[in-house]
């Protein structure tokens, strides 16, 4: 028959008094610190033995104390972050057939809230000493620690700060109002975060204030029980969660960095549902350790004599006990004090689940997930003490399933190792997918706005990636915050941008097949440099004359592009065209029936020759759109959102020698570069310090000409001072690399590249190591995507963290359809 333990009498915290960071309990004072997430994904094994090394050293420099770890998590702060992207967000687009701005926040919200995403937290405490009697008796009569004792404590906290502040723990004493976060988090273990902290903010907690931490919360652990029940007690509906405590046991020797795993303590960090942990131990410096290695040794020896006395060989395992006891006996006598420090401690894990069933599932998925590690994990009895473990100042309730473990067997374990990636302040993209799954914010104009860097962003991968997913779903969070954008789309599909109810009134579609006479005009898509833009004369005439001169190298290239290769291939062709161009003077009036006019005027034979393949080419009815007439008007690029494409467009393959071009295919590339150069007059046919988004597809075909690398190396230059961001999509990263653009990219976006040469350049595009593996997770990107139909990026964000994305469009449903571009039957399942 089962007992359920009184809550009241059982409840009783230990801790005494909080100050600060510092918790006194009856017999003992402690000093607790946050400790940052490290990045583990994507890091060289250099970087990752760094990070444990240091993390074994900031624990040998705490030798003579215990230490407690907790590694809990957050819910993701989305009504602050929905504040903030309200606030950065002034202009938002005006909406007429769709959801207002804030009903769209809202939904987003709504979103984030159901996801099982949090924010990893861990705090170190480390016993500063016991209190003593004396001590003890003021503080019972003063209802405080008194200020003796503080004085005799001070040199032993400060030591232990500067100890956890050393690199590899990077701690920071912890605020009181994170304190109160850590014990009501513990206190109802498994219940939903605590939200309605303390208004008051003040440094001190005393013993009558503490009651409040366990007043919300019953415990009812029935005898030999395998789970904990909690009950919250607020004046809202009671929720009730099980709790089971696990414990590490047993494990094997483990390799440091493992290249196949993550961290042992932070696997964990994979499942789909939350877990706690605990671990308190003793830590040990060598000498202090070595007595229990010698007994041990001592018994192996005892054993061995035996064997020989009777003439029987020894056990193979006992000689590779004495081997390892004297390897170990070593290192604690005359290795570093890293290599000597040992760990003596529990290590305990918590699952919870609304029913009892579930928590007992869970806890066999724990169980289950390490086995493939190699280690133990117990379910023992006495789960309500085992609980109480994890409040701050409890000490363990069972000296069971102790570990005695090296100093860098925790350190491999690297409780802090997260992911981090994003700016935490722009639209929600997605989760990482890598070790964790944690929400990823990207704001456009972070790197120009607060990073002062370029704004210019590659997002490359092989067919199929999501590189269209992924700029439609920027794009429209730009337009939704009334930042103009436009997007050149050769292929088409990201026009359905334009007919979405949220959009449609603030868009336009230009198809430039069907666009009026001159559009494509090579001295008129550069834009002409605007006076309010600069800030004096020199500066504004500078860039007029910068201006003249891509007018001329752009309509030199084009020329280039519209005659056979063989006649190119002469010589005196590059003379000609040069000097014909040049007596345009990059006049933004001008037209290349004036190229053609001037080449028919020359002596030169070879100009008349030239000038007939281009009479031929205008003849062409898609020539008409850089051989200008006298009717007809280019578009404006005026609307918030402007999508740009060309349906019918073939472009070459790349495999294909230009020789082998057909008529199409050769006209096809003048005019993607003349659409890539007339989407710029978005960005200087405004402000400065507007907002602005260009998006650019199929820009690969940009870099094998002089006038495409001057347009990707001016967006880069520019971008910062124009305040635009950049989105730059090719199918392969050497596209973007070769046109020496590597300084100014600010954030990039990897999809799947299959080929192993192709995966290293994308790395280098990541600024990841190559040759250690990371080739081979690029080439698996998206390449479970069946019913989910998800894409996977590998994303660096502007600060320089690199991790695995996942672009999560399931919160905006029509978004998503629109988005769609998997050839499928109606009806199949969308992209997420």
């Amino acid at each position: 028959m089962s007992r359920s333990i009184d809550a009241a009498p059982q409840s009783r915290l230990a801790l005494r008094q909080i100050e600060g960071n510092l918790c006194f309990t009856a017999d003992e004072a402690w000093a607790w610190f946050v400790l940052p997430t490290q990045l583990w994904a994507f890091r060289s094994d250099g970087q990752r033995e760094q990070l444990m090394l240091g993390f074994a050293d900031g624990l040998s420099w705490l030798a003579g104390h215990r230490v407690h770890v907790r590694v809990t998590s957050r819910p993701y702060p989305t009504a602050s972050w929905a504040r903030r992207l309200d606030e950065l967000t002034t202009a938002p687009l005006a909406i007429t057939g769709g959801k207002p701005w804030p009903d769209h926040l809202v939904d987003m919200q709504r979103h984030l809230r159901t996801q099982t995403m949090a924010e990893k937290e861990v705090y170190l405490g480390v016993r500063v000493r016991s209190r003593a009697p004396s001590h003890r008796l003021m503080s019972t009569l003063l209802r405080r620690p008194t200020d003796i004792e503080h004085a005799r404590l001070l040199p032993e906290v400060e030591r232990i700060a500067e100890a956890v502040a050393l690199p590899g723990l990077d701690g920071r004493p912890a605020a009181a109002a994170e304190m109160e976060w850590l014990v009501r988090r513990s206190s109802g273990l498994g219940l939903p975060s605590p939200q309605d902290l303390s208004p008051v903010e003040q440094q001190l907690w005393t013993e009558e204030d503490l009651a409040t931490f366990e007043d919300r919360v019953e415990y009812e652990a029935p005898a030999l029980g395998r789970t904990v029940k909690l009950t919250s007690r607020t004046d809202r509906t009671p929720v009730e969660r099980h709790v089971a405590v696990l414990s590490v046991g047993r494990l094997e020797e483990m390799e440091a960095p493992d290249p196949a795993h993550e961290p042992w303590l932070s696997h964990t960090d994979r499942l789909p549902f939350p877990v706690e942990w605990s671990a308190q131990f003793d830590v040990l410096a060598g000498n202090d350790a070595r007595r229990t290695i010698q007994r041990k040794l001592l018994v192996v020896r005892d054993m061995q004599k035996h064997y020989a006395e009777h003439d029987l060989d020894e056990p193979l395992a006992l000689d590779r006990q004495a081997r390892h006891a004297r390897e170990v006996e070593d290192q604690m006598t005359r290795g570093a004090d890293v290599a000597s420090t040992r760990i003596h401690g529990w290590f305990r894990i918590a699952v919870a689940g609304r029913t009892e069933e579930e928590c007992l599932e869970r806890a066999r998925k724990v169980v289950s997930s390490y086995r493939s590690r190699r280690v133990t994990i117990e379910h023992p009895r006495g789960q309500f003490g085992l609980l109480r473990e994890f409040i701050p100042g409890e000490s363990v309730s069972t000296v069971a399933y102790r570990r005695r473990l090296p100093a860098l067997y925790v350190a491999a374990g690297v409780p802090a190792a997260s992911s981090r990636l994003g700016d935490r302040r722009g639209p929600y993209i997605g989760y990482t997918a890598g070790a964790s799954a944690r929400a990823v914010m990207f704001d456009t104009h972070y790197a120009t706005e607060v990073r002062e860097t370029s704004g210019l962003v590659p997002v490359v991968g092989g067919l199929g990636a999501g590189k269209s997913v992924l700029l439609g779903q920027i794009a429209y969070s730009a337009v939704r915050r009334g930042i103009p954008s436009i997007i050149l789309d050769p292929s088409g599909p990201l026009s359905r941008l334009t007919q979405l109810p949220d959009l449609a009134a603030a868009s336009q579609h230009i198809d430039l097949t069907t666009a009026a006479s001159g559009t494509l005009n090579p001295f008129e898509v550069v834009a002409t440099p605007a006076r309010a833009s600069f800030a004096d004369d020199d500066a504004h005439r500078e860039a007029e004359v910068l201006a003249a001169q891509d007018r001329k190298l752009l309509a030199m290239d084009v020329i280039k592009m519209l005659l056979p290769a063989s006649v190119d291939a002469m010589p005196q062709t590059a003379l000609v065209v040069s000097e014909a161009v040049r007596s345009t003077r990059g006049d933004a009036a001008a037209s290349l029936w004036d190229v053609v006019t001037h080449l028919e005027g020359m002596n030169n034979p070879h100009g008349k020759v030239v000038a007939d393949y281009l009479r031929d080419m205008a003849e062409l009815p898609l020539s008409r759109l850089f051989f200008p007439s006298t009717q007809g008007a280019a578009p404006r690029l005026s609307a918030t959102l402007t999508v740009l494409t060309m349906p019918g467009l073939v472009l070459p393959p790349r495999s294909v020698p230009r020789d082998h071009w057909s008529t199409s295919e050769q006209l096809a590339v003048p005019l993607l570069h003349l659409a890539s150069w007339f989407a710029t007059r978005a960005v200087y046919g405004r402000t400065m310090h507007e907002r602005k988004l260009v998006a650019l597809d199929e820009t690969h075909f940009l870099g094998e000409w002089s006038a495409g690398r001057a347009l990707f190396s001016r967006l880069g230059r520019d971008s910062r001072k124009w305040n635009t961001c950049v989105l730059a999509a090719s199918q392969n990263p050497t596209d973007i690399l070769g046109m020496d653009v590597a300084n100014f990219m600010s954030a990039a976006f990897v999809g799947r590249l299959e080929d192993d040469e192709t995966a290293r350049d994308g790395l280098r595009m990541l600024r990841v190591p190559t040759g250690v593996g990371y080739e081979r997770v690029l080439s698996t990107l998206s390449s479970g995507r069946g019913d989910s139909q998800f894409r996977e990026f590998v994303m660096r964000d502007v600060d320089g963290n690199v991790d695995k994305l996942r672009i999560d469009l399931t919160g905006n449903p029509d978004l998503l359809a629109a988005l769609n571009t998997t050839a499928a039957q109606r009806g199949s399942e969308d992209v997420a």
